[in-house]
């Protein structure tokens, strides 16, 4: 493998001529890599899948990633930048949802129920109550079987996502499956929420078409997308939602167009590598070169990577290899 990671062995061995002790540093970030990649960064599932033009090892595909990055400087900083990636994993996931199962979703039912915990028959009660919970992603990111299966809940035997169901369903039909099955609330979950966009559109139409209880529960959702979905809540004024997200990843956790109190320091030179690395790309996406709306996460999941993080790290052209290829809802063909 050592033949293959050329780049990366060069960022070991030159000295810097101002930054002393760049190449110690190098090692011990090369260090940290491997390790990564052997304990979580393997389960990116969109390099699972055979392809002549991805290698599934994370350090190859990071060598032929900084290859693509013209200058030194460039070069480092984004070997630098993998530090600050939050790559969620399979394991990560599976405590997200037994958060948002423990300490969100019932105790929100039993306050709801106005059940005693002290009396002998509190967990006869909860289990009644989460029988007619209707638990449903927000879109068809959320893998809501795996969901069910780890925190033992129930559900029901239809669980669409929410999202589509604003196009293809009607009112009167989910109001009839609601009736037919008993269901008392509705849970609504989401893995990743960047801009809050498409969480907003679901939520306005669970609002208008749900007659009880809602509770919107994002697993890791960007400060911005944050503060949209609080914006659409107190606009549709429905006493019946509850928004309790799992994880908030604040503004200075992302690398967006304007800096940020408290952020890393090396994010205003990583904000010119995104740039130039864009550019390089040769391609036009909403956004630029900070992901779509300009969020700039730095979240990657097991599952696939978000189209809000900076597109460098995603993104596949003709002369872009990416370090994380996004799986698309439709097929690109590079030529």
């Amino acid at each position: 493998m050592t033949s293959t990671l050329d780049t990366i062995e060069k960022l070991q061995r030159e000295h810097h001529p101002i930054y002393e002790g760049r190449a110690a540093r190098a090692s011990r970030l090369r260090g940290l890599y491997e390790t990564l990649a052997a304990h979580l960064f393997h389960q990116f599932e969109p390099t699972k899948k055979i392809s002549p033009r991805v290698s599934r090892d994370f350090m190859v595909r990071l060598n032929t990633w900084l290859d693509c990055f013209e200058s030194d400087e460039d070069i480092w900083n984004a070997f630098r930048s993998i530090e600050y990636l939050f790559f969620a994993g399979q394991q990560e996931f599976e405590e997200l949802y037994r958060c948002a199962s423990e300490h969100i979703i019932k105790p929100w039912i039993i306050d709801l129920a106005r059940i005693d915990i002290f009396s002998e028959d509190a967990s006869k009660a909860l289990n009644l109550e989460l029988k007619a919970t209707w638990p449903c992603p927000v879109t068809d990111s959320l893998r809501i079987n795996g969901f069910l299966h780890i925190t033992g809940l129930e559900g029901q035997s239809l669980r669409p996502d929410w999202l589509s169901l604003k196009e293809l369903a009607s009112p009167e039909k989910i109001e009839a499956y609601r009736n037919s099955k008993g269901i008392k609330y509705l849970a609504l979950l989401e893995d990743f929420v960047g801009s809050g966009g498409q969480l907003c559109r679901a939520l306005k139409f669970a609002s208008a078409n749900f007659n009880g209880p809602i509770i919107v529960i994002p697993l890791i959702i960007c400060a911005p997308g944050d503060r949209a979905v609080k914006e659409k809540i107190a606009e549709l004024q429905n006493p019946n939602i509850t928004y309790r997200p799992v994880s908030i990843l604040s503004d200075s956790c992302l690398v967006g167009p304007t800096p940020t109190p408290g952020e890393p320091n090396l994010f205003p030179k990583l904000r010119t590598t995104l740039k130039s690395g864009y550019e390089k790309m040769e391609s036009s996406l909403d956004g630029d070169e900070f992901g779509w709306k300009k969020i700039g996460s730095l979240v990657v999941m097991y599952s696939n990577c978000p189209n809000n993080t900076p597109p460098i790290f995603h993104q596949t052209s003709a002369t872009w290899k990416p370090l994380f290829p996004r799986s698309e809802r439709e097929l690109k063909v590079v030529k």
